[in-house]
């Protein structure tokens, strides 16, 4: 008994075009986040993107205690997570004492000025610190240069936050207690006048992370399961959801710089760079699913897959830190990690079930399979002898 498949007059038809020149544009937009993300593994860069100055989420806290004695027009404060010193004065000039007691940083009405003998001014150039050159002693007269026209000086003072590679023994001993590891004390001359700084940093233990994968599970099995009933305006919805929090935790990142707006703007294209395609993608998919069009599947799934890689994946250790440079609560920096991971991940696998539920499928016509031999049913095959329509 022959086996025929009905077709259209033996000739192929198709209802669309799978492969589109704007869905091949879609996919090179969308390869480079994952261009990007295989760059940082590569180069070794930190394992979170939720940093500034060098660190990211932690369970180290420092703090400034006292400034003895109470001295007018000065303020210091910690920022950036721990990370730095800023110092303001608008006061008469203050001279900031290095290490080894030398003099470092001068601050006042004057600018700010750097002894490029002090070993201080080396050691100072990042958290982990830098090599000292011949030129630096502790003992030679100082050498002031100026670098800044006003009257705050911020760096990387090694004495306010745990320099460490390991944890020390007490804190990896009982890890879930609050341990004070050590008081620091940062000493500035005004005039003959002395002024000690004193603080302290102290180890806080985090919260468990599993409330937060319970709410991410939950918006990822949402996200899924709204795609696959293929409600498109929810999952424009959705799309527009997690590239607006992706995007908003990226501002409070970059606003937990310390420094004026436009340095701050410039911190969050330089450390969301990565990010932005997902977010131009995300804008495109929400705009293309809300009118009803097949390609807003791929821009929304590419978002999604963004999201989770640049964000719920690399700030993961937020969910399980008390620490964060996140300019807003913590908890709130948690729920945008939860949102980006969950959300993100949902709307990811749901248009990628819609893509794969709608790819085509071919069917061939006018083919008796029991007539002729193995190679002339090849040939009649090859002939175009076959209906391409689409799955559903």
């Amino acid at each position: 008994m022959g086996g025929r498949r009905p077709g259209a007059g033996g000739r192929p038809t198709r209802r669309h075009d799978a492969v589109t020149p704007m869905t091949r544009r879609l996919f090179a937009l969308a390869a480079v986040p994952l261009v990007w993300f295989v760059g940082l593994v590569a180069s070794a860069a930190p394992a979170s993107a939720h940093s500034v100055s060098g660190v990211g989420a932690t369970n180290w806290r420092t703090t400034v205690s006292s400034i003895t004695p109470a001295t007018a027009g000065l303020t210091v404060r910690v920022v950036e997570n721990g990370s730095r010193l800023e110092v303001t004065n608008h006061g008469p000039e203050v001279v900031v004492l290095g290490y080894d007691a030398e003099p470092y940083l001068r601050i006042g009405p004057q600018g700010v000025f750097i002894n490029t003998r002090s070993p201080a001014a080396y050691l100072n150039c990042s958290r982990s610190g830098c090599s000292v050159p011949p030129i630096a002693d502790s003992n030679a007269a100082p050498k002031w240069e100026r670098f800044s026209s006003g009257q705050t000086a911020l760096w990387h003072d090694h004495r306010i936050h745990w320099m460490g590679n390991q944890l020390p023994p007490e804190v990896a001993r009982a890890p879930g207690e609050r341990h004070v590891q050590a008081q620091f004390t940062v000493t500035m001359l005004q005039g003959p006048n002395r002024i000690t700084v004193r603080g302290e940093y102290t180890w806080v233990p985090g919260p468990g992370p599993f409330p937060w994968l319970v709410l991410a599970a939950a918006l990822a099995a949402v996200a899924v399961v709204v795609a696959v009933t293929r409600s498109w305006l929810v999952l424009a919805v959705a799309t527009g959801v997690v590239v607006a929090v992706d995007l908003g935790h990226a501002v409070a990142v970059a606003w937990s710089w310390a420094g004026g707006p436009l340095f701050r703007v410039a911190q969050l294209f330089e450390g969301s760079s990565y990010q932005i395609p997902g977010w131009i993608l995300g804008a495109l998919g929400v705009r293309l699913l809300w009118r009803g069009r097949a390609r807003g599947r791929q821009a929304a799934a590419c978002a999604g897959a963004s999201a989770v890689l640049f964000t719920g994946l690399l700030d993961f250790p937020v969910l399980s830190r008390s620490q964060a440079p996140f300019a807003g609560p913590i908890g709130l920096d948690r729920l945008c990690v939860a949102v980006c991971l969950g959300l993100g991940l949902g709307v990811a696998l749901g248009a990628l079930a819609l893509i794969r539920a709608d790819r085509p499928r071919i069917e061939y016509a006018d083919v008796d399979v029991d007539e002729g031999t193995p190679g002339e049913l090849v040939a009649r095959l090859e002939s175009n002898d076959a209906s391409v329509v689409t799955a559903g």
